[in-house]
């Protein structure tokens, strides 16, 4: 072991885990694994799309149609009228802080960029349209941010379609890999590999719709 070491523990995404419930439950669970005093913090979004947007003045500034004017209430994913606070990860970051006093969070970017290119949020599988987002830095202008990482490597697939790229079928296929959303689903797109393979028609895509922008 190592006791200089950060460490964060997974907290998945405001789609996920930002209502009250839910949060509650998670709060409980860690409790139940003694482990906070060893952790410097959360990561939030690994692997997942959810946008960063702007943080709210308070907490569930957002709900009950209030404050909808505000950039912070930018809702892509619908999730404000489902009584979620949490609806991006700024604002799923300030929840996190009240659950969890005094820890401290990173956030992956690696595949934010677009905030509303699904037309269903709870589809994760190699989404069509998505973009890399903010690169790797130290420099959050959030005091509760440590730093966005690429925690997930842009291009690693996510699932595979039901046939793969070499013709056989695939064993692993999850049905979410054949959301209407995931790459491979339209004719005359690419075949997905399995999870963790390169997905190059997919990188190139993150590439082309980052923002900021990764040529400029």
């Amino acid at each position: 072991a190592c006791p200089a070491a950060a460490l964060y523990l997974d907290a998945a995404h405001g789609g996920w885990l930002g209502w009250t419930n839910n949060l509650a439950q998670f709060q409980a669970e860690v409790g139940r694994l003694g482990v906070l005093d060893k952790l410097r913090g959360f990561s939030t979004n690994v692997a997942n799309y959810q946008p960063i947007g702007v943080a709210c003045p308070q907490l569930q500034w957002c709900l009950n149609g209030e404050h909808q004017s505000d950039p912070c209430c930018a809702d892509p994913c619908h999730l404000e009228g489902q009584y979620n606070p949490a609806q991006n990860e700024a604002n799923y970051v300030m929840e996190l802080a009240a659950a969890f006093p005094g820890k401290y969070f990173i956030t992956d970017t690696g595949r934010n960029g677009v905030a509303d290119m699904r037309s269903d949020c709870a589809n994760w599988c190699n989404i069509r349209g998505a973009g890399v987002g903010r690169r790797p830095t130290a420099i959050t202008n959030n005091t509760l941010v440590d730093a966005f990482y690429w925690l997930k490597t842009p291009g690693e697939s996510d699932g595979c379609t039901q046939t793969l790229p070499n013709g056989q079928q695939c064993s692993r296929y999850d049905s979410f890999c054949g959301s209407t959303d995931s790459i491979g689903s339209r004719p005359g797109e690419p075949r997905a590999p399995v999870a963790g393979q390169w997905f190059d028609y997919q990188v190139k895509q993150l590439a082309a719709n980052s923002n900021p922008n990764l040529f400029k």
